[in-house]
């Protein structure tokens, strides 16, 4: 018998794309049945209605009381699941075979936590569908990477190592810790969501900033400045190969913007 499963998702102002991901979620051939858990911060726009809708087991907090890893780790101690998916309102599952692909190396025993494959909106920019589809790249991903966007882990992984509840960055710092411990963590490209978003430059600096900060990321200057480089001259030749040299004046922009946040936000 399938272990059970509890769904857990996080939402704020999350329209369109939560019904689009609801009516994914019941859609769903995952070879059991599973439990949807929300956590809503204040949605204004439709969205705490569509998950009403849904019959999800629904918590509301403020927008000021949400904390990252606080609201995971309430979330899940709020459920008895042995297997616990993490799915933000905005990811849209791309095939109804989603999570039976998610949970496929859980239940073989080949992991102790996988994350879905991600691809960008058909609105992403140009510079972002590039990151996205470089950071998922199976041949290219880097090790230790995470995300909590769309993932899934064994209730006693989470006994043993609980979610950070200061600064940001939670999942990455999270799955360090697990695999400090011998835990199992991989990509599942066969399980794939729709997500991504278009930061403003000063939203995205800031967001690197903050993200620097949690990782205590110390890169010095000419290091910080040279990896900058390096990947501006790899977006360019992107560019050009794709016949987009359009978008290269937003892309140096973009990629200026990421490398000033993470080089103030260093330890």
């Amino acid at each position: 018998m399938p272990e059970s499963v509890a769904i857990i998702m996080r939402a704020k102002n999350e329209m369109p794309h939560v019904r689009r991901a609801l009516d994914m979620l019941a859609r769903q051939t995952c070879g059991g049945d599973f439990d949807l858990f929300a956590v809503d911060s204040g949605s204004t726009d439709g969205t705490l209605e569509a998950l009403e809708e849904y019959g999800a087991n629904l918590v509301r907090i403020s927008p000021e009381a949400y904390v990252p890893g606080k609201v995971l780790n309430e979330a899940i101690a709020a459920t008895r699941h042995e297997t616990i998916v993490f799915l933000n309102a905005d990811a849209v599952p791309q095939s109804t075979d989603w999570l039976e692909n998610l949970l496929r190396p859980l239940r073989e025993n080949l992991a102790d936590a996988v994350f879905s494959k991600q691809i960008a909106r058909p609105d992403a920019t140009f510079i972002v569908a590039y990151d996205y589809e470089r950071a998922y790249d199976p041949a290219k991903i880097e090790p230790g990477f995470f995300s909590a966007v769309a993932c899934a882990f064994r209730r006693k992984l989470w006994e043993q190592t609980r979610f950070p509840e200061e600064g940001y960055a939670e999942d990455v710092r999270w799955a360090k810790a697990c695999l400090e411990t011998g835990a199992r963590i991989r990509p599942v490209p066969e399980s794939v969501v729709e997500h991504s978003h278009n930061y403003t430059l000063a939203e995205l600096r800031q967001k690197r900033f903050r993200q620097a900060r949690a990782l205590r990321i110390a890169t010095g200057p000419l290091a910080q400045t040279g990896k900058c480089l390096r990947e501006i001259i790899r977006d360019l030749l992107h560019a050009i190969v794709r016949f987009k040299l359009h978008t290269i004046p937003y892309n140096l922009a973009y990629r200026i913007a990421i490398h000033r946040g993470v080089f103030s936000g260093r330890a």
